[in-house]
């Protein structure tokens, strides 16, 4: 197949998964692939909704690649060591009863590695239960212009959830092991997060239309509005509630910011190759998919996915994802609570029709 072929066949199937959906009101794609020679860069509005390719979106749970990959930077200046208790980077009050289970207080057993690749078995702020589905975001809707803080949504988390295992016990997604870890970074670099983001990655890649959501503000403000995000047919975009995203999936981006995160991740100008190799410390997830320390694994599954992606996903449609066999990168957003899966697919499909250009 020629490139041009292919590239058009991609955007007419995302136009058609995005207009056949009708809880989608905006969505984003952007294709890059090194071996191929393609750059697509793809955006679809829906019921009115103006959409760009180039401007700003809100990333969700893909953030939490940015937290792991600070932490594996300050691992290799030595600050840190992945078995460090996370006890030792808290204040006493956050760390007071931080894993009680069954009458026993687990907190000091916690490491880092626990957070980044979910097996503290803290449960999560938004008590998903045991789907994304099952997510309680009345954190978000009940009370819109509440700022969150780190430390009250790890308060919650005690207060109201049991931990669900002993630390290494098994795995469970918790956005609330991210919160801790975006305290880790302000601990050891004397900085807010969001500080620590623009002097770690978005100043060295220049990342100009990137910032934390309600913490901070681009390099360069966007000639385009910000894109919605959704639940159902709300926008929550400017809710101040979304604070509680933090270090676990509070940035903002743009397509070609994002692309150029996953690019140097991926050639290892962020990270070396020794680095990357730890944060390969696979938790399963489900079927095909692994964690590591904030990296996703998708595998090569046999009829099912003949290609490996690693990068991360989040709840409402994001994905920042690599293929290292054809070099191909691919970011992208429905924007939808719960949509997950199909931006998953639309990415998966883009790759195949890739994967056919000769």
């Amino acid at each position: 197949m020629e490139k041009d072929r292919a590239c058009q066949k991609i955007e007419d199937r995302f136009r058609k998964l995005v207009s056949k959906d009708r809880d989608v009101h905006i969505a984003h794609l952007l294709v890059h692939s090194g071996n191929k020679d393609i750059h697509l860069k793809l955006a679809h509005g829906d019921k009115g909704v103006y959409a760009h390719p180039d401007q700003p979106q809100f990333t969700a749970s893909v953030g939490k690649m940015f937290t792991s990959t600070i932490i594996a930077m300050l691992e290799e200046e030595g600050v840190l060591g992945y078995d460090d208790p996370v006890t030792d980077f808290l204040d006493e009050d956050i760390a007071r009863s931080l894993h009680v289970r069954d009458g026993v207080d687990r907190s000091k057993d916690i490491k880092l590695r626990h957070l980044l690749n979910h097996t503290s078995g803290l449960n999560d702020y938004f008590d998903e239960g045991t789907s994304i589905k099952d997510m309680d975001v009345s954190i978000i809707t009940e009370d819109p212009d509440r700022f969150w803080t780190p430390q009250e949504l790890i308060e919650l988390t005690k207060a109201t959830t049991d931990p669900k295992f002993a630390p290494g016990g098994g795995f469970s997604y918790s956005s609330t092991g991210y919160q801790l870890l975006g305290l880790v970074i302000e601990e050891l670099t004397s900085m807010p997060y969001h500080d620590a983001l623009s002097k770690f990655i978005f100043r060295p890649l220049d990342m100009r239309s990137s910032y934390l959501i309600q913490r901070s503000e681009p390099m360069t403000r966007s000639e385009h509005p910000v894109a919605g995000v959704y639940l159902g047919d709300i926008d929550i975009i400017d809710y101040r509630t979304l604070s509680e995203e933090y270090a676990a999936g509070g940035i903002m981006s743009s397509a070609e910011d994002m692309l150029r995160f996953i690019r140097a991740f991926a050639h290892m100008e962020l990270i070396d190759a020794e680095s990357y190799a730890k944060m390969q410390d696979w938790a399963r997830f489900g079927l095909g998919l692994d964690y590591g320390y904030g990296l996703m694994r998708f595998k090569k599954t046999p009829l099912l996915m003949p290609f490996e992606f690693i990068g991360h996903a989040g709840a409402t449609g994001t994905f920042m994802i690599h293929n290292f066999e054809t070099d191909t990168s691919m970011v992208g957003g429905l924007h939808q609570h719960c949509k997950h899966g199909k931006a998953l697919r639309m990415a998966f499909m883009s790759q195949m029709i890739i994967n056919k250009v000769r």
